[in-house]
This record gives C-alpha cells, structure tokens and sequence, in this order.
C-alpha cells in the first residue's frame, strides 16, 4: 500500500457513486458528520473500528478502502515478491491505535484471504464490538502472549498455541488485556481490511 493513497478520498468517491450525502453515511456508521468530514478531507485517519463501519455501510471492505483500482493490473511474471513475502520485506498496515499493528503475510490484499500478523501492546483494550465482513470465515492462533477474543457477549481467553474459529459477521474484539506484548496470525476470509 502506498503511503501517498488517501483513504478519505476513496470514502468520499464510493459515498457519491451511491448517491449517498455524508449525513447519511455518518448516521449509518454510527459516527458524528464531524468525524467523517476528517476522514474525507485527510485532516484524521480514523480508527479500525471506524473505517470498519464505513465499509460496511458502503456494502465494501476494509481492503478496498485502500485500494486504487486505478493501480491495479492482474500480472504474471517471474517476480517472486508476487508470490513471497520474506520477514524482512512484510508490508506493515498502520492504524491510528499506537496498540494495535498489523504485518501483511502475503504480497498483498487483492487474493481471496487476508493473512495478516496481528501485534498487541500490552493494554490493549476496546469498547468496540463489531462485524468485520460479511460471510466466510476468520481464524486466529496466538504466538505469544494472551488474548481475549469476545463474539458477542461470550469471552474466550487464548493463549500461546490456542486458535479460535468463528464467522466474522457475529460481533467481536480482540483484546490484550495483559502486562506483555501478544502476537497472533489471523486468517480471514473474504478479505475484511
């Protein structure tokens, strides 16, 4: 993902191409008019959990948010980068929460699964609680640390070697409630960033 592509614009160009006002999509989301004006004019980037909503609302997915389909060419080449990410070249995906990053495990997200590395700071808490795609399905297997993974209002406490499989639409958090940094590898599709 390119540094330089701003997600406010995109959000504005599907808000329109839906004949949709922004009060309207702001009232959907669930987030002030205020705040999607930021978004829209680059002023914030929003957290996960707003451009989740967004998306949804947009009937679209996080991943498209950032992608230019301007950009895109369907290739076949020679080019390993195309089918393998080495360690040291994973495409990192920032989000406003200082808590919460994300190393991409394939060389991007146009395929049909997002595998992704999944980093939380110690401390990680949410209030939100929300569907991230619609259909298929997610996976998650903890690599350090704790994780609390909530699907509604039922907890599930995950550590090193637990895994969990649920439907992404039933509303969920993933948490670090503990003193130490927690990593787990999420599988989900379709593809929700």
């Amino acid at each position: 993902m390119k540094n330089s592509f701003d997600v406010g614009t995109k959000i504005k160009e599907l808000r329109s191409n839906k004949n949709m006002n922004a009060k309207d999509l702001a009232l959907q989301a669930k987030i002030s008019v205020g705040m999607l004006s930021q978004l829209e004019n680059g002023s914030t980037q929003g957290s996960v959990e707003t451009l989740r909503k967004i998306a949804r609302v947009l009937n679209t997915t996080l991943a498209q948010l950032f992608t230019d389909e301007n950009n895109l060419e369907i290739k076949c080449t020679n080019d390993d980068s195309l089918y393998v990410v080495k360690k040291d070249n994973r495409k990192k995906i920032s989000f406003p929460d200082p808590l919460y990053n994300c190393e991409l495990l394939v060389p991007d997200l146009q395929g049909d699964i997002e595998f992704v590395l999944v980093n939380l700071e110690p401390n990680r808490i949410t209030n939100e609680i929300i569907p991230h795609t619609k259909g298929g399905e997610e996976c998650n297997y903890v690599l350090k640390g704790e994780i609390v993974v909530t699907l509604n209002d039922k907890e599930f406490n995950l550590k090193k070697g637990d895994c969990i499989r649920f439907n992404p639409e039933i509303p969920h958090k993933i948490e670090n409630r503990g003193t130490k940094k927690a990593s787990y590898i999420s599988a989900i599709t379709p593809v929700s960033f």
